[in-house]
């Protein structure tokens, strides 16, 4: 059940509760992305809120670490979310949370491996592209 729900997030980007709230990083831990550097899994007996959108936590010490600090949690993910290469392309694209890259304490998703290669080659170039055309959307 659970590898089945983080599928359909996955292919929904973000997805839905039977309550209308929304699951964010498409079921995905943060604590993960941000501590360990790492795509794990989130477990809905773990999930937080936090402005409108419900995060798993893949433990109860994930979800405490999540739930003292939520926002530099959420604010570590860049471009909430969508794919880094495409925004300095122009693009918004969804990600994959499996597909992503750490630098310097901020989470970068990718729509695709390919994405992530290109990015990882200038990941300053890029950035500065990316950053330049998510403040465009803002």
């Amino acid at each position: 059940m659970k590898r089945l729900l983080a599928v359909l997030t996955l292919v929904l980007g973000v997805g839905a509760h039977a309550d209308g709230f929304k699951i964010g990083l498409g079921g995905y831990c943060p604590v993960g992305f941000v501590k360990a550097g790492k795509s794990v899994f989130g477990d809905p007996k773990f999930a937080s809120e936090y402005e409108g959108t419900t995060f798993y936590n893949s433990s109860a010490d994930a979800k405490k670490m999540f739930d003292k600090d939520p926002a530099s949690f959420v604010g570590a993910i860049k471009y909430k979310g969508f794919c880094a290469t495409g925004l300095a392309m122009s693009k918004k694209l969804e990600s994959d949370p499996s597909i992503f890259s750490r630098i310097d304490g901020s989470i970068y998703f990718f729509s695709s491996k390919e994405a992530k290669t290109m990015f990882d080659k200038d990941p300053k170039k890029f950035i500065g592209q990316a950053n330049a055309e998510w403040a465009k959307l803002q």
